[in-house]
């Protein structure tokens, strides 16, 4: 995980000297939603993004995003720390999480890399309102 982490970093480093991705490049996004659906077979999640904001017909239109994870794709949970330990009470801090546990409905933040129309989840973390 370190090595991968620490690989995405010096890509993100290399395009921000070199001034930006060559035309077909992968890029590094993150994207926040719920997920609609998780297909633990095929490895992807389907992730229900609001943004750009778009009204369409009185509704908010959700942008479905088709995401593959793989062995490489590192799960957390992000939750409150009531006792300050993450720096003040409150606030939130992170913890591995199985990929099993990771489910329709939850809301999520996933760090991807665009390479084309291919998006490939290198961290899903999932926001958790209450304690540990």
């Amino acid at each position: 995980m370190r090595r991968l982490k620490g690989a995405a970093l010096l890509v993100a480093a290399a395009v921000l000297a070199l001034g930006g991705l060559p035309a077909g490049a992968a890029e590094l996004m993150k994207h926040s939603g719920t997920v609609l659906a998780v297909d633990r077979t095929a490895g992807t999640l389907v992730l229900g993004e609001v943004g750009p904001w778009r009204v369409e017909r009185g509704e908010t239109r959700i942008t479905r995003l088709a995401i593959a994870t793989g062995s490489a794709t590192e799960f957390t949970v992000a939750e409150r720390v009531p006792d300050g330990a993450a720096g003040f009470p409150g606030a939130f801090a992170e913890r591995r999480l199985d990929p099993g546990h990771v489910k329709a409905g939850d809301f999520v933040t996933v760090s991807c890399l665009h390479e084309g129309k291919r998006l490939t989840a290198l961290k899903v973390t999932v926001s958790s309102l209450g304690g540990p």
